[in-house]
């Protein structure tokens, strides 16, 4: 069973990790873009920020190792669903923050 905060990770973390993928492959000209669009579009609670500001307060880290404990508790047929992507992983190594962006955080 899950508590009411897994359930938000477990449901917003791999959204967290598309955001990097997006940022990662230049799709956004600056990480705010996509937080804005976020709060906009998919009604993302404003008041947290952001999908990339959200993610950078909950910390790369944290969201990279649950990613990865999600990924084994459901199983290799929908694991690779919860992959952390390259760019999060590496933020989340070298303690970078997700809204720098790969072109400013030299990664």
């Amino acid at each position: 069973r899950l508590t009411p905060e897994e359930i938000i990770e477990f449901v917003f973390f791999p959204v967290v990790n598309e955001g990097c993928r997006v940022i990662a492959e230049g799709v956004v000209d600056k990480p705010a873009d996509l937080d804005v669009a976020c709060v906009l579009s998919m009604g993302f609670p404003a008041w947290r920020g952001g999908l990339v500001h959200w993610g950078d307060a909950v910390g790369a880290k944290h969201v990279v190792s649950r990613l990865n404990e999600f990924a084994a508790m459901v199983g290799p047929q929908h694991a690779g669903f919860f992959k952390p992507c390259a760019y999060l992983e590496q933020c989340a190594q070298q303690g970078v923050e997700l809204g720098v962006g790969p072109a400013s955080a030299k990664l």
